[in-house]
C-alpha cells in the first residue's frame, strides 16, 4: 500500500470540487525498529566537480529557506552549522551561494514568470506544497529528480517515505530531506507527559514503536487511563479535567489518519494513480477514530488551539499532538515529556507514517536548469553535510534533544523524521473526519462511494501527464 500525497496536491489544484563537514564523518543513526545501523557517508562518494567560480542560485518563497540560508556566524549553533556546511560546499566545489529569500506574500507567481522567461539565475525553487506548485508540475515547469545521476534518493538524508508518496511512474518532480530540515518541523508527532505514565503505571510505548507493536489499539489503550473529575464537579470540563488525548483537529486528525495508513489514492500495478478511498481498511480506520474519541478521555479541539496545549502543560492531558519542531517550547515544564510518533492501524501495517503538515517546505528544480548533473552533484553534497553536520545540531537546539529525558528520545526522532510522509489536507479534510466522532456512526463506505466520480477527470489528467 502506498499513499500518494503529491497527486493529493495536484488534485486539489486541478479540481475545484475538492474538499478542501569535513571530507569523512561518520553518523550514527538508529532505525528504531530492529538494530542500530551505523551509516557513513562522505563528500568523497559524490563525483569531483569544478563549479568554476559560477553562482548556484537558490529562491525560496513563504518561508521557506529555512536550514539553506546562513550569511555569517552569529554564535548561533544551528546557522553556524549551515554556514559552515555551506562554506565546505563553496569551497570543495569551487563554486558561490546566491540564495535569495522573497518578500512575504510573494507567491508561485513569480517562480512561474521566471520559468517561463527562462531565466537560468535559479537552480533550486523552495516553497511550501499547497499553493499551487503542484500544478505547474503538470505544465513542465520542473525536472524529474529520478534524472539526477548523482542524488541518491535511497539514502536516509533523502525522504524516503516522500519518495515512495510523492511521485509516479518513476518521476518525481519535487523532494524533501536534510538539504533544508525546515521540511521536518512540521511533522505530526505524539509528546507524553512521563510524570502521568508513571503516577498511572502506564509503560512508555517505547518498546512497542521499536518492536513495531505500536498500534491505535494501544494508544486507545492508554486513552481509556486518561479521564479523571480533577475539581470533583461531576462534569466533563476539558479546562479543568484530565484527559487522555488531544490535539487541534486541523492537525491531529489528518495525523492519525496518515499514520494508520488511510489510503485516498493508490498506485496501482503499473505505478500509476487509483482513486481507492472506498476500502476495508478506511472503514476500519474511522471505526479506530470513534472509538478513539468516545466522548469523554479524548477531545478533539476545534474550538481554541491552545486548549489541549494548556491542559498539557498543566499536567492534565496524557498524550497530545504536535510538531516536533515544539519540542523546545515544552522544555520548562515540570515534568519529562516523552516524544513518539503516530501509531499504525494493526501490526500488519508493517511501517509508521508520520504526516508532514500541507506547510512543510519543499524542493523544486526547474526545466530551465541546464546543468542538472552539476545540480545533482551539489545538491547531493549539500545533502550529505546536512546529515552529518546540520542535523544533528539540529537534534540538540531546534529539537531540544540535549535536554531530553531518556536517550531514547532521539530514536523516536529519527523514526519521526524517518516516516514523514506528504499528504495533502483536501481529499479527506479535518471536517468530514469530525463528522463521523460527533456522530459516533462509520458511514465511510458510503460517503466515499458517494464522491468518487468527482474525482475521476482529475485522476486522469495526472495519469495523462505521467505516461507521456
Amino acid at each position: 500500500m502506498k499513499k500518494i500525497a503529491l497527486l493529493l496536491a495536484l488534485i486539489l489544484a486541478l479540481t475545484p470540487v475538492l474538499i478542501a563537514c569535513g571530507n569523512e564523518e561518520t553518523t550514527t543513526v538508529s532505525t528504531g525498529v530492529t538494530e542500530e545501523v551505523e551509516y557513513e557517508y562522505t563528500l568523497d562518494d559524490v563525483p569531483a566537480l569544478d563549479y568554476g567560480k559560477q553562482k548556484f542560485g537558490i529562491y525560496g518563497i513563504n518561508g521557506s529557506m529555512g536550514y539553506l540560508i546562513s550569511e555569517e556566524e552569529t554564535g548561533d549553533l544551528v546557522n553556524d552549522a549551515v554556514f559552515q556546511r555551506n562554506l565546505a560546499i563553496e569551497e570543495r566545489y569551487n563554486l558561490e551561494f546566491d540564495m535569495f529569500v522573497a518578500e512575504p506574500g510573494v507567491g508561485v507567481g513569480q517562480i512561474k514568470t521566471f520559468v517561463m522567461s527562462g531565466d537560468t539565475t535559479y537552480q533550486l525553487y523552495q516553497s511550501t506544497q499547497h499553493n499551487g506548485m503542484s500544478a505547474m508540475i503538470l505544465n513542465d515547469y520542473f525536472v524529474n529528480w529520478n534524472d539526477l545521476d548523482a542524488v541518491k534518493l535511497e539514502n536516509p538524508y533523502w525522504n524516503s517515505k516522500g519518495v515512495k508518496n510523492l511521485g509516479f511512474n518513476d518521476r518525481i518532480y519535487v523532494m524533501g530531506g536534510d538539504l533544508n530540515l525546515v521540511t521536518y518541523n512540521s511533522t505530526n508527532a505524539i509528546f507524553f507527559n512521563q510524570k502521568l505514565f508513571d503516577d498511572l503505571g502506564i509503560d512508555y510505548p517505547y518498546q512497542d514503536v521499536y518492536d513495531m507493536t505500536w498500534t491505535i489499539d494501544k494508544m486507545i489503550e492508554i486513552n481509556k487511563q486518561g479521564y479523571f473529575d480533577l475539581n470533583g464537579d461531576s462534569e466533563w470540563d476539558v479546562k479543568t479535567d484530565r484527559l487522555g488525548y488531544s490535539g487541534w483537529g486541523y492537525e491531529n486528525l489528518y495525523a492519525l489518519y496518515v499514520g494508520m495508513g488511510g489510503q485516498t489514492v493508490t498506485q496501482n500495478e503499473d505505478g500509476m494513480p487509483e482513486f481507492n478511498l472506498s476500502t476495508e481498511r478506511n472503514v476500519k480506520l474511522i471505526d479506530k477514530l470513534i472509538e478513539l474519541y468516545d466522548g469523554k478521555n479524548a477531545y478533539c479541539n476545534f474550538t481554541e488551539y491552545s486548549i489541549d496545549k494548556t491542559a498539557f502543560r498543566e499536567g492534565r492531558l496524557l498524550m497530545d499532538d504536535s510538531f516536533i519542531t515544539t519540542l523546545s517550547w515544552n522544555r520548562d515544564s515540570e515534568f519529562d515529556i516523552g516524544i513518539v510518533p503516530y501509531p499504525m492501524l494493526d501490526e500488519e501495517q508493517g511501517e509508521y507514517f508520520s504526516r508532514a503538515a500541507n506547510i512543510a517546505h519543499l524542493s523544486y528544480i526547474p526545466t530551465t536548469n541546464t546543468q542538472l548533473n552539476e545540480t545533482g552533484i551539489i545538491l547531493e553534497a549539500m545533502s550529505i553535510e546536512s546529515y552529518n553536520k546540520v542535523r544533528p545540531t539540529y537534534y540538540d537546539i531546534t529539537l531540544s534533544l540535549k535536554e531530553a529525558p531518556d536517550e531514547e528520545s532521539i530514536d523516536m526522532v529519527d523514526i519521526i523524521i524517518g516516516s514523514s510522509s506528504y499528504l495533502y489536507d483536501g481529499l479527506v479534510n479535518a471536517g468530514q473526519l469530525r463528522m463521523f466522532i460527533d456522530n459516533q456512526t462509520n458511514n465511510w463506505a458510503s460517503w466515499s462511494a458517494s464522491i468518487e466520480k468527482a474525482y475521476a477527470k482529475s485522476v486522469q489528467k495526472i495519469e495523462t501527464y505521467f505516461t507521456k
